[in-house]
């Protein structure tokens, strides 16, 4: 019957006819597709909880679900004939035609999930619509469901016992308690981001593992589930493009996590994973984050339903749509535009009154000398940099989306009590800054009024060249070298280079083969001369070598050349070198941290100078 590898032979195979599966066989196989796990079971009924327009979940475990779940809600209940309807196959008051297939709002339109539930566990659902009597439908593993009247409340309370009990297969893939009960915290948490004004609950036993009240808006949601901290951080995303509209809070570069536990996609109040959205999230954060580290992002997609396939996949978490690159690229746009910081000038900006103190003034950029040891005068310069108070109006804009978070809570934090750990700036007008001086020659001392800021002089130079690298309005130029750099490689980076010259000239490098192991560079981007070219060189190669063509391909190359061709630890810079430094840092678009991810300064405040020089 069966050959070496277990699989029934030909003559086998070709006996067996085909048949019709049982009803209750082939509710179950269907079932292996809507419910894999507690956590889906969850998800499932939160989502008719929506759909009916509860204010209210609340959802209980037994056992991490695998014995017992609850999901009680307030929203609109079911009559008694809908109700013993719900329980059936495709029965579902979503839709009635197939023209409202293609334009689903709703989060459950398929009358598959109620079903696939009850016909692999001992199911009840007790509803009322707040008039006359309730109504209680039960069903064990799949048979014929019993109706009666009941006592309950405005609203739907569901109770699934014994999970998989009928299905042993299935049950003995389930996880331990822990595990199934962190996989309903996900779940239940992202829908929480998506519906903010919906109060949820989660309990086991005596234990609440989430207990969130309804909020105002989504920001008051993030603080709950992030702490306020976090929230503090977050910048608010407003974008609108084409078919597409894009809102929620993205955080600063800054603020990065180890997964995409927290980054919360929506679409027309969908919670979804879509791998397209993701990568515009990865898009939006190129060059600023260090590789495998996360964001907390919530946004979600406004589009048109007829643009958005939500019958993808019977979980209805997978969406497509009609124009799959417009939504990555409108994701990726709205998302760098709420963390970038690029100030524009207003019309007419008064004159800062002047303070009392009298500390020098950040004197305005002019020439460094000529005898600076690593740049030109032309790399120190900042790029059309705005006027000062255009710098101040995007702080400002940067600050304010924690301003209904501070009036929720009731109370004025300190100016910087509450600012994340990474990520901080000053948020002084740069005529109020003080370059003090340089510290073991690699970092700026900078006094803001109240504060002294250090200021990592490498990364701050390669956060800033960086941003020129990237501006298409400025390009930096490429200079032609006096004496051209013989690079020495070994035989197999010798012939990836010759055959990758082409590819090195988009970055810079015009280089000849110059030998069998040798590359002559005859000129490079203005700010890699005078630089270390050859290492520059050898590290863009690499880059070629250890990536694919694309985007992560020339982020690579591009901090390269902006990390060889920044100042080092070590360079003594003059007064106006450090001045057009930290000038040119501060007018750049993502100032917080540099290419790879690292902070770029920290803040020391008088308070703590003083207490720790007993001034109290």
């Amino acid at each position: 019957m069966y050959n070496a590898l277990g699989f029934m032979t030909e003559k086998e195979t070709g006996r067996r006819s085909i048949n019709v599966l049982d009803p209750r066989v082939a509710q179950q196989v269907a079932a292996g597709e809507v419910v894999d796990r507690p956590a889906s079971v969850v998800k499932e009924l939160v989502e008719n909880a929506l759909d009916a327009g509860t204010s209210r979940i609340e959802v209980e475990l037994g056992d991490g679900g695998t014995s017992r779940i609850l999901v009680r809600d307030d929203g609109s209940g079911m009559t008694r004939e809908n109700a013993g309807l719900c329980v059936l196959r495709h029965a579902t008051s979503k839709i009635r035609n197939v023209q409202d297939i293609e334009a689903v709002m709703t989060l459950g339109f398929r009358g598959e999930a109620l079903p696939s539930i009850a016909s692999v566990s001992s199911f009840s659902l007790t509803t009322s619509t707040g008039e006359g009597a309730a109504t209680k439908v039960a069903v064990e593993g799949g048979a014929d469901a019993e109706v009666s009247a009941a006592s309950h409340p405005k609203g739907t309370t569901v109770l699934v016992d014994r999970l998989f009990y009928n299905v042993p297969a299935r049950r003995a893939f389930l996880k331990g308690a822990r595990a199934e009960r962190a996989a309903i915290v996900e779940v239940l948490t992202h829908l929480a981001i998506a519906h903010p004004r919906v109060a949820f609950r989660l309990t086991e036993g005596s234990r609440d593992y989430l207990s969130l009240p309804g909020t105002k808006d989504l920001l008051e949601r993030l603080a709950q589930i992030l702490g306020i901290g976090k929230a503090r951080a977050l910048r608010k995303v407003e974008y609108e493009s084409g078919p597409f509209g894009v809102s929620g809070y993205a955080a600063l570069p800054s603020l990065t996590e180890g997964s995409r536990a927290n980054q919360t996609i929506s679409v027309n109040g969908r919670f979804v994973r879509a791998e397209s959205l993701q990568r515009g999230l990865d898009d939006a954060y190129r060059a600023t984050i260090p590789s495998g580290r996360y964001p907390p992002v919530a946004v979600e997609i406004t589009a048109d339903p007829r643009r958005v396939d939500v019958n993808v996949h019977p979980t209805k978490q997978v969406v497509r749509f009609s124009e799959e690159r417009a939504a990555r690229e409108a994701v990726a746009a709205a998302v760098r535009g709420a963390i970038e910081w690029r100030p524009s000038a207003p019309p007419s900006s008064p004159r800062v009154p002047e303070r009392t103190f009298t500390q020098d003034r950040f004197s305005g950029y002019s020439p460094p000398r000529t005898d600076y040891p690593s740049r030109s005068a032309e790399d120190f310069s900042p790029h059309n940099a705005p006027p000062a108070q255009g710098l101040q109006e995007a702080r400002e804009r940067l600050s304010e989306a924690s301003a209904p978070l501070e009036q929720s809570l009731a109370e004025k934090p300190e100016p910087y009590g509450d600012f994340p750990e990474r990520g901080g700036l000053p948020k002084a007008l740069p005529e109020e800054l003080r370059v003090i001086g340089q510290l073991a020659a690699g970092y700026i001392l900078v006094e803001e009024p109240g504060s002294l800021w250090v200021v990592d002089q490498h990364v701050a130079h390669e956060r800033a060249i960086l941003d020129r690298l990237n501006d298409s309005d400025s390009p930096a130029t490429v200079q032609s070298l006096l004496v051209p750099e013989v690079v020495d490689l070994p035989p197999a980076e010798a012939e990836l280079a010759a055959a990758s010259l082409e590819e090195l000239s988009v970055y810079g490098f015009e280089a000849e083969p110059f030998g069998p192991r040798l590359v002559r560079v005859t000129a490079v981007i203005s700010t890699l001369a005078d630089r270390d070219i050859a290492g520059a060189f050898k590290d863009a190669l690499l880059a070629i070598s250890g990536t694919e063509p694309g985007h992560r391909r020339e982020d690579h190359i591009l901090a390269t050349i902006a990390c060889h061709s920044a100042v080092k630890m070590g360079d003594r810079l003059s007064q106006q070198e450090m001045e057009a430094l930290i000038k040119s840092w501060l007018t750049s678009r993502l100032p917080a941290t540099c290419p790879h991810g690292r902070s770029i300064c920290y803040r020391i405040g008088m308070n703590e100078v003083a207490r720790k020089l007993d001034r109290h």
